[in-house]
């Protein structure tokens, strides 16, 4: 659960949910959900992050 507060700039979330990955970029916050089984991977560029790629697999 994400709950900005436009008046202080800030946003509260659920430290919690073990289930999405949080990054700031720009002063944005981007919510990231992350798979059952795979891996995500923070790419940078110019010490800011670039993107987000993640591989999902499945476990037999």
């Amino acid at each position: 659960m994400v709950k900005p507060n436009i008046e202080r700039n800030t946003v509260e979330i659920d430290l919690m949910d073990n289930t999405k990955m949080y990054v700031v970029k720009d002063g944005r916050l981007i919510v990231h959900d992350l798979p059952d089984y795979g891996e995500t991977l923070i790419v940078s560029l110019g010490g800011k992050v670039d993107r987000l790629e993640t591989t999902v697999k499945r476990k037999v």
